[in-house]
């Protein structure tokens, strides 16, 4: 099957009824093993290829579908096309100008080679549940998995353009117990990575997990006070996916982001940057040209503290009287919306040594739980666990305590160590807040 002639075909079909269209094919390879215990839970092999069109009829009429049945395309068609005719009008909705094939010089290496065969995929899951097991302190295991996908996607439009990539996505994770009954604590470590290469070793990834069980053990709560806040790398990525929604194109338009209004203001200190990058090398949001068919390039959307833009796709551009950053995302039934790609806060000044030496009494978070972000206001208030921090060192594991800010005072009041490493979509260095207000559960 070759989905870029399809791609063509389908185009063609569309060109015949006089209608303006982009075809996208999504052509998905995916395998999957999960274990517990040392026994095999699940195997899950997938192949699918799915076609999504969006038609405009007129200059301002859009309809979107999207099937699996690639045997009756001309009828998806006709579909598509009565659908947008009958479509409610809106101004703003258009397409990109293109009209010659894609070629790009830019190698992203996304896509790798390597064959990952269902018996690949069980060795890894189960060094790194037995690395994990190993521990003397670890009590139980909640499994471990790996898994392997490679998708083609093919962008065609009725103006001409057409272009297409491959990428590869290996994703590996182990979750265990430490400690019984009235005590448990569970610890868990993952990779994720468009190369095999890149992923960590299961064996390295079981130890870190029974390492943050372990050390979770004998937890204190604390007393309900104003702390200092660092947020470990990966807890930090959540304030980072936070940003991007309340810069969204999408947001901004509806209204439902405590930043609108505050494009070229200061929201951070002068040192923090924020950079999206579709063309990350190994970047697992890596892509040569965005949902549209835009060549994709580095934004910096956040530069000495400033906010330069909204993450735009063209739809969300019109409507706010701005140009498109290149970053629409399609979904597989072909409905656009704008999304960040490799989104992350640059390495600040400071080491993580540093940072933890500057707190006489603070808190290391972590972990986090529930979903205690309002983007309308900015209001902020999670379920964390992590330690305590005295006189510079991270000293006991704490639990059962809720860290609540507002996300606007947060981000003026935010520093960042230099320890920045990529693992998935948004990344972080350790971050610290200078004052959150910390709930624990300890009476005075």
């Amino acid at each position: 099957m070759n989905i870029l002639n399809i791609a063509a075909d389908i185009t063609k079909l569309i060109k015949k009824q006089n209608q303006d269209a982009e075809v996208t094919i999504y052509e998905t390879n995916k395998t999957s093993v999960s274990q517990r215990l040392s026994k095999i839970e699940q195997i899950s092999q997938s192949k699918n290829c799915t076609v999504g069109i969006r038609a405009i009829a007129g200059k301002n009429k859009a309809a979107y579908i999207s099937t699996n049945d690639l045997n009756n395309l001309s009828d998806t068609v006709s579909q598509v096309v009565e659908m947008a005719k009958n479509a409610p009008e809106d101004p703003h909705i258009n397409f990109a100008v293109n009209g010659s094939n894609y070629t790009s010089s830019v190698d992203l290496s996304i896509s790798d080679n390597n064959v990952v065969t269902v018996d690949n995929l069980k060795e890894i899951a189960e060094a790194a549940e037995n690395s994990a097991l190993a521990h003397k302190s670890i009590t139980n295991s909640e499994g471990a998995s790996s898994s392997y996908a490679l998708v083609n996607t093919v962008l065609s439009t009725v103006s001409g353009f057409i272009g297409s990539f491959s990428k590869s996505t290996f994703a590996n994770q182990v979750s265990v117990v430490a400690g019984r009954e009235s005590e448990m604590k569970v610890g868990y470590d993952y990779d994720i990575a468009c190369n095999f290469s890149d992923l960590k070793l299961p064996e390295l990834m079981g130890k870190e997990a029974a390492k943050r069980a372990v050390d979770q053990l004998n937890s204190r709560t604390i007393k309900t006070g104003k702390f200092p806040v660092l947020f470990e790398k990966r807890a930090a990525k959540g304030l980072v996916k936070s940003f991007a929604s309340a810069i969204n194109g999408s947001s901004i338009i509806s209204n439902s982001s405590f930043l609108r209004g505050s494009l070229n203001a200061q929201i951070f200190n002068d040192r923090i940057n924020i950079i999206d990058d579709p063309l990350l090398p190994r970047g697992i949001a890596s892509r040569p040209f965005d949902g549209e068919g835009i060549t994709s390039k580095k934004n910096i959307f956040v530069k000495n503290g400033i906010l330069q833009n909204w993450i735009l796709d063209l739809y969300s551009a019109r409507k706010l009287d701005s140009e498109t950053t290149g970053s629409a995302t399609r979904a597989s039934n072909a409905a656009v919306i704008p999304a960040a790609s490799n989104l992350y806060i640059e390495n600040g000044n400071v080491s993580f040594e540093e940072l933890i030496q500057e707190v006489k009494e603070g808190i290391y978070v972590t972990d986090l739980f529930g979903f205690g972000v309002n983007l309308i206001n900015g209001d902020y208030s999670q379920g964390a666990s992590g330690f305590f921090i005295e006189n510079g060192k991270i000293t006991y594991p704490i639990h059962e305590i809720t860290i609540a800010s507002n996300l606007k005072d947060m981000f003026s009041n935010l520093v960042v160590a230099d320890d920045l490493t990529f693992c998935g979509q948004f990344n972080s260095p350790t971050i610290k807040v200078s004052e959150m207000t910390v709930a624990g559960s300890l009476n005075d």
